[in-house]
């Protein structure tokens, strides 16, 4: 029993140990079939990604085909781009060169034959093996100071036979990696030019002496930018001597009209904007207050390296215009002064016919004091038949004598009954002498027609000073009939004195209308009265 009970137990612990391992035997068989199922879902993944490469491979295999595709488009085009470069490179015909790090040639142009004994089988020689025709030593030197500085180097060469000129260009040759590999020499022909620079500098020489030496100002002028709505003004660029002889102005390079004459008229801003808009050259006269010169001036544009300038010519006409008016006054006055004559003649038979007792104290006193008159203008009138450039000077007190002297017998009581003059000796010019022997006259007919002079008791005194560089004359008609009021307008003749005075002499003449007689003041610069 005990036996049975014993294998019983070894029995049942065998069971219970068959089971256990049944049981984990179950297990791993679980596991494995995990694991199994696991690896078909993996094997059915790959399936799946190797279809998906497989659509990818199709895909690239397409990509490839149509980069093919583009690849020899672009080898074509390349081709054409190629053949364009080489096409426009001969075109240019331009001398180009091109060598590698090692100053051998790589390639070149066909221009470049002609400074250079080179061919096709000289690509790769050392360009010091090449012979060249040019008068230029410094090649290889210069190749290598642009492959060292990285900077273009610019020559002008010539051939040996100095018939021809180049501009010489070195640049670095760069890659399209910006690698540098070597350098590019071009040859640009400018012998024409050359040519022609030389022709323009000996044309310029010969404006720049005319531009120097013509006595004709000359100016070139650019339009300031003042901002909308302010004034214009323009800048001098240049100006040559003749500008400070004829506009009395220097040093104005650099400076603005406006600057250099401020306050003149804004007409001629006007002209020269005209002229710059329109580009119609304008010729016009210009009164420079300050300058106190009359100008006659040309403006026209003209374009100066892209920029528009504008070129002013200009001659000082102060005296022209100062003698034209001269001129233009002595007609007028010859004018009034043959209306006058009668008047004048009047005056004197007048006068004299209150102290003759016959006809032929009349004559002979009519006679004389027309040839005294005579006599005066005579004095006045400059020798031309002598010495056409002499000047004839006189001194103030003859003057007045003579033309005062048809009136001062007119009481019949001595050269000084009706004239009194007194003053120191001073020169008097031609210029001046003309200008003073009008208004003297002026006033000698004035009082012979209506003041002191036109009556038996009548006389005028005349005196002048000298003080300061500058003379003052005084005109005093004492007895003469009374004078109510001043004239309302005044007439050419009193015109022609004050024009006369304020033109030639530098001065003023003033007249008061005293009720016991006219006093004139006749001042002017004394240096003046010498011309």
């Amino acid at each position: 029993l005990k036996a049975l009970e014993q294998d019983l137990r070894t029995t049942r612990a065998q069971l219970q140990s068959t089971i256990d391992e049944l049981e984990t035997a179950n297990e791993e068989l679980k596991s494995s079939n995990e694991e199994y199922q696991s690896v078909n879902e993996e094997l059915q993944s790959s399936n799946e990604e190797m279809e998906t490469s497989k659509e990818e491979m199709q895909s690239i295999n397409e990509e490839i085909q149509t980069i093919n595709s583009e690849m020899n488009s672009k080898n074509e085009q390349l081709i054409h781009l190629n053949s364009d470069l080489k096409n426009l490179l001969e075109s240019t015909e331009i001398a180009t060169l091109f060598l590698d790090l090692d100053l051998k040639v790589k390639s070149f142009t066909p221009r470049i034959t002609e400074l250079f004994h080179i061919r096709d089988s000289d690509v790769g020689r050392p360009i010091t093996e090449v012979v060249n025709l040019l008068s230029y030593a410094d090649l290889q030197r210069d190749a290598r100071t642009v492959l060292r500085k990285l900077a273009v180097v610019e020559r002008e060469v010539e051939l040996h036979d100095a018939k021809s000129t180049f501009t010489l260009r070195i640049r670095p040759y760069r890659t399209i990696d910006n690698v540098i590999d070597g350098v590019v020499m071009t040859f640009i022909d400018i012998t024409e030019r050359h040519v022609a620079e030389e022709t323009l500098r000996a044309s310029e020489a010969k404006f720049r002496m005319l531009f120097e030496f013509i006595d004709e100002g000359f100016c070139i002028l650019e339009k300031v930018d003042t901002g909308r709505g302010q004034p214009s003004d323009y800048r001098y660029l240049s100006a040559n001597p003749g500008f400070e002889k004829q506009s009395g102005i220097n040093n104005v390079v650099g400076k603005t009209i406006r600057q250099v004459v401020p306050g003149e008229t804004e007409d001629w801003f006007k002209i020269y904007d005209a002229v710059m808009e329109t580009g119609t050259p304008n010729r016009f006269i210009l009164e420079m207050a300050t300058q106190g010169r009359t100008l006659e001036l040309f403006a026209f544009r003209f374009e100066d390296a892209g920029a528009q300038r504008l070129g002013v010519i200009f001659l000082d006409i102060s005296q022209r215009k100062y003698h034209e008016d001269q001129q233009e006054l002595l007609l007028r006055e010859m004018d009034h002064r043959v209306k006058n004559l009668f008047a004048v003649v009047g005056g004197i038979v007048a006068l004299s016919a209150r102290t003759a007792n016959t006809p032929g104290d009349l004559a002979e006193t009519v006679q004389g004091r027309l040839v005294a008159l005579s006599d005066a203008h005579q004095l006045v009138r400059p020798d031309l038949a002598a010495n056409r450039t002499a000047k004839r000077e006189t001194t103030l007190g003859k003057l007045v004598h003579k033309i005062m002297l048809p009136y001062a017998h007119a009481a019949g009581t001595g050269v000084n009954a009706r004239t009194e003059i007194d003053g120191p000796d001073i020169a008097v010019g031609p210029d001046s002498a003309t200008n003073l022997a009008l208004v003297v006259h002026e006033l000698a007919t004035n009082a012979a027609k209506y003041g002191a002079l036109s009556v038996a008791g009548g006389h005028v005194r005349i005196s002048w000073t000298v003080a300061k560089g500058r003379f003052i004359l005084s005109w005093r008609e004492i007895g003469g009939p009374p004078i109510t009021a001043p004239p309302k307008k005044t007439g050419f003749g009193s015109d022609l004195a004050r024009r006369s005075v304020s033109g030639q002499l530098a001065g003023d003449l003033i007249f008061h209308w005293n009720r016991d007689g006219l006093v004139v003041l006749l001042s002017g610069a004394t240096d003046r009265l010498a011309l």
